[in-house]
């Protein structure tokens, strides 16, 4: 019997699945790849803020465009 934290979790509203930043991190680990330091500030950041995911990018390529 599969635990309920391994369970599949879909969008009511779309049936779309929702990939959280946990699974997705564990995904990324698996690939090799991990946040930065300062890419964990500006995603934790984000969080603290009550940001959506489309305020989240735009934080993010802002930052993306200081740096440059």
């Amino acid at each position: 019997m599969k635990s309920l934290n391994s369970r599949i979790i879909r969008s009511a509203k779309t049936g779309q699945f929702v990939l959280t930043s946990v699974r997705g991190e564990k995904i990324s680990a698996v690939e090799g790849m991990k946040l930065s330091p300062r890419m964990g500030e500006i995603l934790s950041q984000g969080v603290r803020r009550g940001l959506s995911g489309d305020e989240r990018r735009s934080l993010i390529k802002e930052e993306i465009r200081k740096k440059k």
